[in-house]
């Protein structure tokens, strides 16, 4: 199985594709500080909210296509099956390819917001650079669990274009949803919605990571019930 992720790495690194679609992730984060140099606490909350919300949606449904959806578009996977893995060795081993291409794709975009602070000169807090890298983990546990859970959908329909509607929904729809309720619902911390769901959960943990609140057991959580769930 070590063979079959490494050969997958190395087959989605090679593409044109994902290095376009983490060019204009690492484009847009420029612009976003070339128009708004901000410093302290503005600083912070602006690289934040476009970790977040643009970037990760666009970095976090080309890995969900570069994982999943092209190899199961061509019929590859059938025919790896055909020659003798098995199906539950095939999706661990995509979830693992999943997990390190979100990975390197956080290290070479945290890289870049690092180097772009350098250069404009963002005067952070420690606990405000603290926050920026909390969005990326936040990214990550978005990409792997969203990822995952429109698997599911690709693996039982076999329809691509529906699991890859699925992920974005889960990005755009449902984040916005969680978002709304959490800042605007007066009555927001009781909703179960915002205490029980995946996207819920992630916006806690960015939320406790900022305030230096614990949050270990949450991270957990979320790993044991939504990210292994494949």
């Amino acid at each position: 199985m070590r063979s079959l992720i490494v050969s997958d790495i190395l087959r989605i690194l090679k593409k044109k594709t994902y290095w376009i679609i983490m060019a204009i992730v690492l484009a847009i984060t420029l612009f976003s500080q070339l128009g708004m140099i901000k410093s302290g606490f503005n600083g912070m909350t602006s690289q934040s909210t476009n970790i977040r919300n643009t970037g990760s949606t666009i970095l976090g449904i080309c890995i969900f296509l570069s994982v999943y959806a092209d190899e199961f578009s061509s019929r590859s996977m059938q025919c790896m099956i055909g020659r003798g893995i098995s199906r539950a060795k095939l999706q661990t081993a995509k979830f693992i390819d999943c997990v390190i291409l979100t990975l390197i794709s956080c290290v070479i975009w945290a890289a870049w917001v690092t180097v772009l602070n350098l250069i404009f000169g963002g005067k952070l807090q420690p606990s405000y650079i603290a926050a920026i890298y909390a969005a990326f983990l936040a990214f990550a546990l978005q990409a792997i669990a969203y990822g995952t859970i429109s698997a599911i959908f690709l693996y039982k329909s076999s329809n691509v274009a529906a699991a890859t509607v699925v992920d974005i929904v889960l990005y755009i729809v449902l984040f916005s949803f969680i978002d709304l309720i959490a800042t605007s619902a007066p009555l927001a911390p009781t909703i179960l919605a915002d205490r029980m769901c995946l996207t819920g959960c992630i916006n806690q943990i960015y939320t406790r990571i900022v305030l230096g609140q614990p949050c270990g057991w949450l991270i957990a959580g979320v790993c044991l019930v939504y990210e292994l769930d494949f």
